[in-house]
């Protein structure tokens, strides 16, 4: 190679062309670890036959008497729960003095 500023300007920029390179390369493989495996993904539950039928009369009813649909959804959401943590009262309690 001739030891003109030319030859030497070349150099420098096949230099930094690799440098570019292998940040790209380094940069691909983190990103890659960081995804999540497609096998994890969660998949949406599939709905009874007739689910939008009787869910869109439920709403009618409910809103015919002045209600709204999903105040009451929230309230029968807010039921099964307190019911569920009533009932397993004991091993909610169990859980959190582990968590402590």
């Amino acid at each position: 190679m001739s030891n003109n500023g030319f030859g030497k300007a070349m150099g420098e920029n096949q230099n930094k062309d690799v440098k570019k390179e292998d940040k790209a390369a380094i940069n691909d493989s983190f990103t890659a670890q960081k995804k999540k495996p497609s096998s994890k993904k969660r998949r949406k539950p599939i709905k009874p036959d007739g689910f939008k039928e009787f869910e869109a009369l439920a709403k009618e009813i409910i809103e015919a008497d002045g209600a709204s649909y999903y105040e009451w959804l929230h309230e029968k959401h807010q039921g099964i729960i307190l019911n569920f943590n009533v009932s397993n009262q004991k091993q909610i309690t169990d859980v959190a003095k582990k968590g402590e």
